[in-house]
This record gives structure tokens, C-alpha cells and sequence, in this order.
């Protein structure tokens, strides 16, 4: 640094701003020095730098299994804001193991990682006394219960209830809901916007809710299956995420019903193959790469001014239909507006 300071005809200081693109030096000084830079063959030890910082320079993501469809547009977003601040990513996949959940964790501890980020709305034990909890975690996706841990999420009661309202504009009255764990705070949300709606709809005796241990294809079969052996089959079905749905469409036509003109689909989430799915499924779609760089943002913003208040972040949904509920394709926006936590 010293040589290109010299070269340059200016001070080390100055070299480090430009190297990291400090707007408190001009344009000319740093295509100056880049040049200088080119010219020599420097290159920055972001090791070093991190070090001198006393960070780690990386920030681990948790997430309940990397194979699910809903996670990679997250952590690309993720990713993205990262290498911007001239930080790595870790993923670790807790299988929902709680060993190795706890076993990723302590490497907030040992400081090999700045910061986490939490995809599973849940904290692992070993850091519910860990100083500074707030602005070292940020939640995404799925919000942690009982806890100020700062998170990204959409509005879920609200967006069910979207997603609910806009089969009972389409005159169903008979609608299920196929739930996620009841455990889960993201699947209580859920749970609440159906009932909201029913309820508000005055259709409160209709309301069947059958919760899932997971939100996979599988788990919306076995469920589909369980309403269908359990009384004549409802008119339409409001299921917790697209691969619920493509589950219980499966268990409805192995019944010999047609989708949607016997039973009527809607999901959640818009994954990448949800307008392939045959019918197309209409569902809520939720800004996943979005949320991974404002989760990003707003945990490298805590980590950079430790007396700043954390703030929660809800983003917009967007209602999205297709042929699985019956319905004339068309696009519906509801949003949320940012709020503070």
C-alpha cells in the first residue's frame, strides 16, 4: 500500500478509501490509483482488513433444508448484498436436527462468523443469552417467536387472507385450509388470516384446518388424503405453500376429481415451476430474493452501528392467478408498507 501510496502521490489513508471505493475520494484519484493497481499486481487482503476490524468478514445462514424449493432465491439475495460489503456466505442446512442446529450456531460464538441469518423462525438455544442478540441475528422468511430478533417477512395473516378472499370472490364457500406445523409462528399467521376470512365472510362453520408437519409435496398428499376420508370433499382448498398444493391436487385426482372444476387450489409462495404445474397454480407470491438483500442490509447495518435501533422490515405480496382456482388469469397486488419493529 505504501509503494502505490508513493506511486500515486498520495497518502496510504487514501489508497485504502479508494481501494474501498470511499466516496471521500474523487473519481480521478481512484481511476489514478486502480491503474497503479493494475500496473503492479496489488491485491486486497480482505483477511487482513477483516482482522484489522475485528470481524470475521462472513456471515452464516440457517436454513431447514437446502434441498427445499423456496430457499435459493433467498440466499442468492443474500449473497448478492454480501459480496457488495466484501463478505462471505456460510450456509448451514439443520436437516431440523437440533445437534447440528446448535453445532452451527457456535460458530457465532467463536467468532467465526459476524452474524446470522435465520431461515427456520427458530433460534437455536445456545443463543438465547448471547449479548447483543439483536444485532447480531436477522430473521427472514419466517419470524422468530418471543424474542426482539430484528426480521424480513411479508404480512402472512394478511396475505392468507388474500389468498382466501379471492376464492370467495370467485363464490366458494366450502373452503379447507391445509396448514403447516401449528407449531410454527409463519404457520399460525397463516392460520389466523383463514379463519379471519371465513369468519368475516360469515362462513365460520365451514372452517377446516388440517396441519402438516412440514410443507413439502408429500405432506399436502397425506393431508388432501386425510379431508377426503374425513366427510364429502370440500370446494376449495387454501393450502400453506405451492408444493402443499401440488401434493393435494395429487390426492384429489387419485380420488377421480377434476381440478379445478370439482375442487379449487390455491398455494403459497410462487415457486420457479408453480405456472408449469398442470393446472397452473394460483398462489401468493412472496419477494424471496428481495428479502434475502434486505435481511443482508439490515444485519451488516447492525453489525456496522452497534447504537442503532434494529428495525423489522415487511414487504410487499402479490396475489397471482391461474387456472387452479377457477378463475380468469389475471394479476392482483396487495402490499404492506415498511414498519419499525
Amino acid at each position: 500500500m505504501a509503494h502505490i501510496a508513493q506511486l500515486a502521490e498520495v497518502d496510504v489513508s487514501t489508497v485504502s478509501r479508494a481501494l474501498a471505493d470511499s466516496p471521500r475520494v474523487t473519481v480521478e484519484t481512484k481511476e489514478r490509483i486502480r491503474k497503479i493497481v493494475e500496473e503492479t499486481g496489488y491485491v486486497v487482503n480482505h483477511g487482513a482488513r477483516m482482522l484489522r476490524n475485528q470481524m470475521a468478514g462472513q456471515i452464516l445462514v440457517i436454513l431447514p433444508n437446502i434441498a427445499a424449493t423456496f430457499y435459493p432465491e433467498v440466499v442468492l439475495g443474500i449473497e448478492d448484498t454480501a459480496q457488495k460489503e466484501g463478505m462471505s456466505v456460510i450456509i448451514g442446512s439443520t436437516q431440523l436436527d437440533n445437534v447440528r442446529e446448535e453445532a452451527l450456531a457456535q460458530q457465532l460464538l467463536n467468532g467465526a462468523v459476524d452474524g446470522i441469518i435465520l431461515l427456520t423462525g427458530h433460534l437455536p438455544e445456545v443463543l438465547r443469552n448471547f449479548a447483543g442478540i439483536e444485532r447480531h441475528i436477522v430473521a427472514v422468511s419466517r419470524s422468530v417467536a418471543d424474542i426482539s430478533i430484528p426480521y424480513v417477512n411479508i404480512d402472512n395473516e394478511k396475505a392468507f387472507a388474500a389468498a382466501v378472499k379471492h376464492l370467495l370472490a370467485q363464490g366458494y364457500t366450502d373452503i379447507a385450509h391445509i396448514a403447516g406445523p401449528k407449531r410454527s409462528p409463519t404457520a399460525i399467521a397463516r392460520i389466523q388470516g383463514y379463519t379471519r376470512a371465513m369468519t368475516e365472510a360469515g362462513l365460520s362453520t365451514f372452517i377446516r384446518v388440517e396441519a402438516a408437519e412440514s410443507y413439502d409435496i408429500e405432506a399436502g398428499r397425506l393431508a388432501m388424503q386425510r379431508i377426503l376420508s374425513s366427510g364429502p370433499p370440500p370446494r376449495a382448498v387454501a393450502c400453506a405453500s405451492d408444493e402443499m398444493a401440488m401434493g393435494a391436487i395429487r390426492s384429489t385426482r387419485n380420488e377421480g376429481l377434476r381440478v379445478p372444476e370439482d375442487i379449487a387450489f390455491i398455494g403459497f409462495d410462487d415457486i420457479s415451476f408453480a405456472a408449469a404445474f398442470e393446472p397452473a397454480l394460483t398462489t401468493i407470491r412472496s419477494p424471496r430474493r428481495k428479502m434475502g438483500e434486505l435481511g443482508a442490509q439490515l444485519l451488516i447495518r447492525n453489525l456496522k452501528n452497534p447504537n442503532l435501533k434494529p428495525k423489522s422490515i415487511v414487504v410487499e405480496h402479490q396475489l397471482i392467478v391461474r387456472e387452479s382456482c377457477g378463475a380468469k388469469r389475471s394479476k392482483g397486488k396487495t402490499s404492506a408498507p415498511n414498519r419499525d419493529n
